[in-house]
């Protein structure tokens, strides 16, 4: 039943933007800074972890009986650098491009949502789409930055729990491999269950986050001014509630399409091809990625906006509820 919700959320957004060629184009065009970046971010990345992968063969001592060529040519001091840059450039580049990106295809998709099939102009989606950035950057930045600081321990974490996995399984397969075979077992499940608690706790948050940041663009109070930061986190708590199952399904299919995408990059090591067909093929999967983005964020808006309605109604319901007890007495 969930699945099939989720199905027919994810093709109200497809449809959305396929039946509206000027938002289709206008989505597109807001993405091109994002996907330029990306291509450099996703290929420090993989540099990274191929780094973080290979880290502990430097650190075990095999009493030369293994000799493995291709971890030999990364020095121990690599790993370090490509992890300070890696993390810079997700703070700092790719956090603004994400935020600029991710605002102008709410508000674009809002504005197309609400005119009920009306058509609109051009100029008229570009300026509105403008102005209500403009308005609520400030708003947005807040609610992107409370965002960052919840999602942060949570990568990092990721990160930690499987480069030390890694690193104690490659430590008892190739030092003590006559260690018993229940010791490695009880390891396996001890990180398997970090991660899979991490992974589970992650794509439910990041479905409150995402309507979060819908609210900090679309969401104003009686005097004007935007709801944002942990308000708008709050209010997007509200208006899930009962949907929380949906959400979680939607997030995780987002969430394995951007693992999927990357691995085939990340096992044959893109980073390190000198021919240019790495950068090809991560020009590749960063646009498809970029694609799932748009559907991803223009889903959470015909979700915010069924949720309104709904959260309306509801309130509407229970006001007319109470007009007719008070009258009744």
């Amino acid at each position: 039943m969930e699945l099939k919700s989720v199905m027919e959320l994810q093709k109200r957004a497809s449809i959305l933007i396929l039946s509206n060629n000027k938002l289709a184009l206008f989505l597109f065009l807001c993405s091109l800074p994002l996907f330029c970046f990306l291509i450099f971010f996703e290929l420090s990345l993989q540099t990274t972890i191929s780094l973080a992968y290979q880290f502990p063969y430097h650190n075990l001592n095999f009493g030369g009986y293994l000799r493995i060529p291709d971890y030999n040519n990364y020095p121990e001091n690599d790993l370090i650098p490509w992890l300070i840059q890696t993390s810079l450039l997700y703070f700092f580049p790719y956090t603004l491009f994400d935020l600029f990106t991710t605002t102008m295809i709410v508000a674009a998709s809002s504005i197309v949502y609400s005119s009920e099939g009306k058509p609109l102009d051009m100029l008229y989606l570009v300026q509105r789409s403008a102005r209500i950035c403009k308005i609520r950057l400030v708003g947005c930045l807040i609610t992107s930055l409370c965002v960052l600081l919840l999602s942060t321990p949570v990568f990092f974490g990721f990160f930690f729990d499987s480069v030390n996995y890694f690193y104690i399984a490659t430590l008892i397969s190739f030092q003590y491999y006559q260690a018993e075979l229940l010791f490695y077992v009880v390891v396996t499940l001890i990180h398997g269950s970090i991660f899979l608690v991490l992974t589970a706790k992650f794509i439910k948050w990041s479905a409150g986050w995402n309507i979060g940041f819908v609210v900090s663009v679309l969401e104003e109070e009686e005097d004007g001014k935007g709801i944002y930061g942990t308000n708008a986190l709050y209010l997007s708590y509200w208006y899930g509630r009962g949907h929380e199952k949906r959400d979680l399904w939607m997030m995780l299919m987002f969430w394995v399409f951007a693992i999927v995408m990357r691995m085939p990059c990340l096992y044959y090591k893109c980073s390190e091809s000198s021919n240019g067909y790495g950068a090809l093929f991560t020009g590749l999967y960063v646009a498809l990625i970029c694609v799932g983005n748009v559907v991803k964020w223009v889903a959470c808006v015909v979700s915010y906006h069924a949720c309104r309605t709904r959260v309306s109604e509801k309130k509407d319901d229970e006001d007319q509820k109470l007009r007719l007890l008070l009258h009744t007495r």
